[in-house]
């Protein structure tokens, strides 16, 4: 393996690239020589090669896969305080993932140790490392002094102190030259709260506050203007996030109407949503129906949660005349869009009809390290059967009605979307990729594999606008009709925030600031 070194600050630091990019530094210190982040590539050889001798210590900033890959054997290895269990390896973190615990509120969905919504968004060693000890806020540490800076790892340090009167900060993928980011999928700590970028931007303006002359950071080059790089972070990192205290406006923008069937609405004469949750029936004038989703988030021990299911649709079947049960269409593997769907499919023999490109993941949730699947819910099932596999743009013809599965992307890109006239309107049936009547962008769900422009949000308002609905029905209750100008104006304002992000890059190319999956995908 290549690396590229170079010596900074007259020769008491040496700076080691691996051909991958990733950046660790050795430093002679008053107690030996000190090893930060050390990449692959980098091993005790190249160090005595370059006539530096064997280091005393390796410390990591934050327990990343790349930021440990040197080889130092008999070396002794510090982390802080709160990465030292991601050193146990890739192995015993996964054990850590449970399933959404009680009493299984939205803000508690993420942000567990080691993972978020059962995707593991850490990326610790293949094999457990052992460590010599951990480091936490105010420590000394080979003359530096230790700062908590999290948000790029939820327990990442900078290593601050002066090196040949310059005050350094080796400050780990905190900042990157110029005031960029290096990922934004390493912050995503908490499924679209927001919670580690903004714990991430008080980091920044922690450091900032110290005044250091010289970043050195764990991807890029050296930033000598310390702080105008951190001052135009800060201000690019604000600039895309979320405003505090915003929503998404309404769930519907037309007067309701009760549908005949408890807890529904009728959207249209054959369309009837489930208010509080993730289900659409429609049903024709023969007593056919459709099942469009089965996530009535009713959060209940499993027995209740059952029991509140199966009422609920043997009301819905007796007051809307349901003689048959013909198709269940699941818009994407989100568990509370789909946990009920094996149990409907049992009692009702409706066959689970979805498009190809998604059917894989339904049927092996753990095939793939995503948030929010089906197993993380805890639900009866832990899969799907698909019965039907159809392309992209095939048209299920029923009842006098077509159906058009697309896919569609948004807040994942393992998503499809329905196109139907019907009751004398073009109806698009969208799931989660779109909810509400509020223009403003949301937050970038890493773990969703939901890249914005090709796989995400913007990809998806693409194709609702191609579209041209009357009515859009979207998921947890929400349904939008004549949504144009508003799908119009959402397309401006994400694409101004795609700009946003773009300043705040460091990457070549936006699939890798958002695509956690690099190199392997955690399995």
């Amino acid at each position: 393996m290549n690396i590229f070194l170079e010596e900074l600050l007259a020769g008491r630091v040496l700076r080691m690239e691996s051909a991958e990019g990733d950046v660790g530094y050795a430093v002679k210190t008053g107690q030996g020589v000190l090893v930060i982040d050390p990449p692959e590539g980098s091993r005790t050889e190249t160090l005595k090669d370059w006539g530096w001798g064997v280091p005393s210590a390796v410390v990591v900033t934050h327990v990343q896969r790349e930021h440990l890959a040197g080889v130092f054997p008999g070396v002794p290895l510090w982390v802080s305080a709160g990465d030292a269990l991601l050193c146990e390896g890739l192995e015993a973190c996964w054990k850590r993932v449970g399933r959404w615990p009680e009493p299984w509120e939205w803000e508690t969905r993420g942000n567990y140790p080691g993972h978020l919504a059962g995707a593991m968004n850490e990326r610790p060693p293949m094999e457990p490392r052992r460590i010599a000890g951990t480091l936490k806020e105010g420590d000394a540490f080979f003359g530096f002094r230790v700062m908590a800076t999290p948000g790029h790892g939820k327990s990442a340090i900078t290593l601050r102190g002066d090196v040949r009167g310059a005050e350094v900060a080796f400050c780990g993928d905190l900042a990157f030259a110029g005031g960029r980011l290096w990922n934004w999928f390493d912050c995503d700590w908490d499924y679209g709260l927001e919670g580690g970028q903004r714990t991430l931007l008080e980091s920044v303006r922690k450091l900032a506050s110290t005044s250091p002359t010289l970043l050195l950071p764990s991807h890029g080059s050296p930033e000598t203007r310390a702080m105008d790089c951190l001052a135009s972070l800060a201000a690019r990192l604000e600039s895309v996030l979320v405003p505090e205290g915003s929503d998404n406006g309404v769930a519907i923008n037309f007067p309701e109407r009760d549908s005949p069937a408890p807890g529904f609405r009728q959207l249209s004469p054959h369309i009837h949503q489930w208010r509080s949750g993730n289900t659409i029936l429609i049903v024709s004038d023969a007593g056919r129906a459709i099942v469009i989703d089965d996530g009535l988030c009713q959060w209940l021990p499993i027995p209740e949660r059952i029991e509140a299911h199966d009422r609920v649709f043997a009301q819905a079947s007796e007051a809307l005349r349901i003689i048959s049960w013909d198709y269940i269409i699941p818009t994407h593997y989100h568990g509370d869009h789909i946990e009920m769907i094996p149990r409907l499919r049992e009692r009702t023999g409706a066959r689970v009809i979805c498009l190809d490109s998604l059917s894989d993941l339904l049927e092996n949730p753990d095939s793939r390290n995503l948030a929010s699947s089906l197993p993380w819910y805890g639900a009866a099932a832990d899969r799907l059967q698909i019965d039907v596999r159809v392309p992209e743009g095939h048209v299920v013809v029923w009842e006098g009605m077509e159906l058009e599965f697309f896919h569609l992307g948004g807040q994942t890109t393992h998503h499809l979307g329905i196109r139907t006239h019907m009751d004398g309107e073009l109806v698009v049936i969208a799931g989660d990729a779109w909810w509400g009547t509020s223009a403003q962008p949301g937050p970038v769900l890493c773990w969703n594999e939901a890249e914005p422009r090709t796989q995400g949000w913007i990809y998806a308002l693409d194709r609702l606008l191609g579209c041209r609905p009357d009515l859009l029905v979207c998921g947890h209750g929400s349904a939008i009709r004549a949504p144009l100008p508003l799908l119009e104006e959402a397309m401006g304002r994400w694409q101004e925030k795609l700009k946003r992000f773009e300043s705040l890059n460091a990457q070549s190319d936006s699939h890798s600031f958002f695509n956690p999956f690099r190199n392997d995908d955690h399995r």
